[in-house]
């Protein structure tokens, strides 16, 4: 699937992709109970999210249905909007984002975001963009997952952040995420006994129940962020001066909104048990008993039947409006609530509706839509306080804490200390081959060089060599080769150092002695780091590592230049602070468990030491080629897809719906709207078109806020504009009829677009508006039974049976379905056009 000439997804990688998004933050995180994703239409995200048995609640945010729709029926990826814990919210994120219960915020455990950087700036209110409205959403342990090259904004918004790398890559070749917690250190993962053991959760190619490193080879980078250092910590200081101040219960006056919005709850209810007649009598009480406030004239009921649906109904509130439509051959009722105050009662105003109809809610499916709002509704100050974040700090800001926390301190590293480091870090040097390690020691006679006779005598260590400068004279000292174990050579001349290298094959690590003199180490950065020097073939092997304390200038570019300049591969670095003595820097080389192994040194240390250990940063370097480039691809039935297809082939759709939302932009223009000019409009709407003859009219104005509400009401569909009082307007469609044409390819969003709604409907309306009207936002749906997604132009099934692919019809018109070689593959995979139901495959379910 491709998104404006972009690809988004194939069947190939999803596993590659989808598994570890969802499935690698899981092993830090204490429960997986509630999880917000913003941007997966494809539901694969929500596939597997949805394999945690605990899991409460699943919010989906998409712009729109196009790409749920089209997975759907391509990939087989259900919505699951028949899920009482999945909440799906259809239309702009920032609009979703100010809409959402306040008491959400704060409370879920997984926030994972696919949106391009212009979108993450938009703004949620006035202080908030879309990234920080996420972030609050987030319980003070959560975790962040951003897409794409996100890590150093990332590490500028949150106390830990990570960059995911991974390779073999079907199609992409490799892909990159990026993870921010202000509480979990992600180095510290629960593999064994976690949350996907314990849930028995399968996977395919994100396996670190295999083996623990397929989790730490993805960690490219890691950083401990300091908030205070990084200047974000204001909202921390005022929160702090305002409490010393005596003003934390202390309320900012509210201010009356210049802007609404709202919200459609769509519910498609089958198995009614009782007749609409029940909910007609019934609805007004309901809702009062909810807290509603119902306007007169009560609940408006049309019964002119067409088709399969036989009546409607239709009550207006102060607070939004109920629509419901009845097809009783089907046992069906599509019912919609908009709200524009009140919004976090629409669960309970579903339920009640739902229980008055005797329908179970086990039988229902439902989503919701950005709608337009109401400026001056009576409950303005209530509905600010009941929805949308409210910016605070989340940063780890107090100074009390952070001088707790492990600091460095000056001057050169204990020597106990420098070598209990030094032999913590030998686990990174391979295991099956000899351990040959050069030690950058200074001028003989006057630095002590303490660690060589430290790993002298070291199990591990097979042999010492000590570079030493040259002498004051010049003459080269003779090596002592009566130690098998350390070798001594002396630096008069680069080739000095190469040919002890070449001897011993090259070394496995280079370690730098914290009384080496800095103008020696110096010098030996541009012998052993020197960029692009093919002579580090000869100096050191392949996997190679690099130890230094990083007390002193030279030190630290002598680690900086060999982290830059290395030519191996995967050259990965780390700084851990050791509490109150100089940081210790270690760099490896083609190894893809340095991650896991710098945990393991961090932790070595301060348990054989009893000094504290912090890793402060990790850091990747540059991504290289893969050479050995060979990915695993997976087709669409890898997947258990068997209800899926159920779903597909036996969805029926009965009625089609767009809610268009309009907005006037010139001011002068937004004073010359009224509701009369609102409720004249949609008259000559109705009176020009057939298919609202006879139709309920109802409006309503000064009763329900700033704005109007002028409706035509049938069974067959309905016609509803909702004017906010300012310059926005929505324009909620329903008709039976499915007509379409295209949009232009160069349009801004191409897509098939419901002609009658647009062209009849839409496009008269705009008409009886002032010039500098626009549509803003449209969204299309479908409306029926059986867990419909799609619409009838999308289905290509009879129930229990259809193509898996697109092409399936013309491979059937070339004769495929009879070719000796391809009927087989064609009868389980073209079934509709090879007219092969029974032999058609459904998926298989995971083992």
């Amino acid at each position: 699937m491709s998104l404006d000439d972009i690809l988004q997804i194939c069947h190939s990688y999803r596993p590659h992709y989808h598994e570890p998004y969802v499935h690698f933050p899981a092993a830090y995180l204490k429960e997986m109970k509630r999880i917000i994703f913003i941007g997966g239409g494809d539901a694969m995200l929500l596939h597997e999210a949805l394999k945690y048995p605990n899991v409460e609640m699943i919010i989906g945010l998409e712009l729109d249905q196009k790409v749920v729709r089209e997975s759907l029926k391509h990939f087989h990826t259900q919505p699951h909007f028949e899920d009482p814990r999945v909440q799906w919210w259809f239309g702009d994120a920032a609009k979703s984002l100010s809409l959402l219960p306040r008491e959400w915020f704060g409370t879920f455990d997984l926030v994972m975001v696919d949106l391009s950087e212009t979108a993450m700036s938009i703004s949620v209110t006035d202080d908030l963009d879309i990234f920080g409205a996420l972030s609050l959403l987030m319980k003070p342990e959560g975790i962040f997952v951003k897409n794409e090259l996100y890590y150093g904004q990332m590490s500028k918004l949150f106390d830990y952040s990570i960059f995911v790398y991974m390779w073999d890559y079907p199609i992409l070749c490799d892909q990159d995420w990026a993870m921010g917690s202000n509480k979990i250190d992600f180095l510290h993962p629960v593999i064994d006994d976690g949350h996907m053991e314990r849930g028995g959760i399968r996977t395919m190619e994100y396996v670190p129940l295999e083996d623990e490193d397929e989790h730490y080879k993805l960690i490219k980078d890691y950083s401990r962020n300091d908030a205070r250092k990084q200047g974000k910590c204001d909202l921390y200081d005022k929160e702090v001066a305002k409490a010393k101040a005596g003003d934390v219960d202390k309320k900012e006056e509210l201010v009356k909104p210049t802007r609404s919005a709202g919200v459609l709850l769509v519910v498609e209810a089958d198995d009614v048990q009782s007749d609409m007649s029940t909910l007609e009598s019934k609805l007004k009480g309901l809702m009062e008993e909810e807290g509603m406030h119902p306007l007169k004239p009560g609940t408006v009921v049309d019964k002119t039947p067409l088709g399969e649906v036989s009546s409607a109904l239709f009550l207006a509130m102060e607070e939004g409006y109920v629509d419901a439509h009845f097809y009783p051959a089907k046992n069906h009722v599509g019912l919609e609530i908009a709200l524009w105050s009140k919004i976090y009662k629409l669960d309970d105003l579903r339920n009640t509706i739902l229980s008055a109809l005797n329908a179970p809610i086990e039988s229902t499916s439902s989503y919701r839509v950005i709608h337009g709002g109401m400026l001056g509704a009576k409950n303005w100050k209530e509905d600010v306080e009941a929805v949308g974040p409210v910016n605070k700090n989340l940063r780890e800001c107090d100074p009390e804490v952070k001088a707790a926390e492990p600091q460095i301190g000056e001057g050169p590293m204990d020597s106990e200390v420098f070598a209990t480091a030094v032999t913590s870090s030998l686990n990174l040097l391979p295991k099956k081959m000899d351990k040959v390690i050069a030690v950058l020691c200074g001028t003989e006679g006057t630095d002590e060089c303490k660690i060589v006779q430290t790993l002298k005598q070291h199990s591990k260590v097979d042999k010492v060599v000590a570079l030493w400068d040259c002498p004051a004279d010049g003459k080269k000292k003779a090596t002592n080769d009566a130690d098998d174990v350390v070798s001594n050579v002396y630096v008069c001349d680069p080739k000095d150092v190469k040919r002890s290298a070449k001897i011993e094959e090259g070394y496995s690590a280079v370690v730098v002695d914290p009384q080496a003199s800095e103008a020696f180490i110096s010098n030996m950065t541009k012998e052993f780091c020197k960029r692009g020097d093919a002579g580090q073939h000869v100096l050191l092997r392949d996997q190679v590592a690099f130890m230094t304390s990083l007390s002193n200038d030279s030190e630290v570019v002598f680690f900086a230049t060999c982290v830059k300049g290395l030519i191996k591969g995967m050259v990965r670095s780390s700084r851990i602070i050791i509490d109150k003595t100089a940081q210790y820097g270690i760099i490896g080389t083609s190894n893809p468990s340095f991650v896991r192994r710098v945990v393991d040194i961090s932790e070595s240390i301060q348990k054989r030491t009893g000094i504290r250990t912090v890793i402060d940063k990790m850091v990747g370097g540059p991504v290289q080629q893969q050479r050995n480039y060979d990915p695993e691809h997976y087709p669409a039935n890898a997947y258990d897809e068997r209800d899926a297809l159920k779903q597909y082939t036996n969805q029926m759709p009965l009625a089609s719906q767009s809610l268009y939302q309009l907005e006037v932009s010139d001011e002068g223009d937004v004073k010359t709207l009224s509701a009369k000019v609102i409720n004249e409009a949609v008259e000559a709407v109705i009176t020009s078109n057939q298919k609202f003859a006879g139709a309920k009219r109802v409006t309503f104005d000064k009763e329900i806020g700033d704005g109007s509400v002028s409706a035509a009401i049938l069974a067959a569909g309905h016609f509803i504009v909702t004017w906010d009082g300012s310059g926005r307007l929505t324009l909620n469609t329903m008709t039976l009829d499915e007509q379409y044409e295209a949009i232009p390819p160069n349009a801004e969003v191409p897509d098939m677009i419901l002609s009658v709604h647009k062209n009849e409907i839409v496009d008269l309306f705009l008409s009886k508006l002032p010039p500098s009207a626009k549509v803003s936002v449209r969204e299309q749906m479908p409306r029926g039974s059986n867990r419909v997604v799609n619409f009838k132009r999308d289905i290509n099934a009879i129930p229990n049976c259809t193509d898996h692919f697109v092409l399936c019809m013309d491979f059937a018109k070339d004769g495929e379905c009879d070719d000796e070689e391809e009927k087989a593959w064609m009868h389980k995979y073209c079934s509709l056009s090879c007219g092969t139901c029974d032999k058609m495959t459904m998926g298989v379910p995971h083992p």
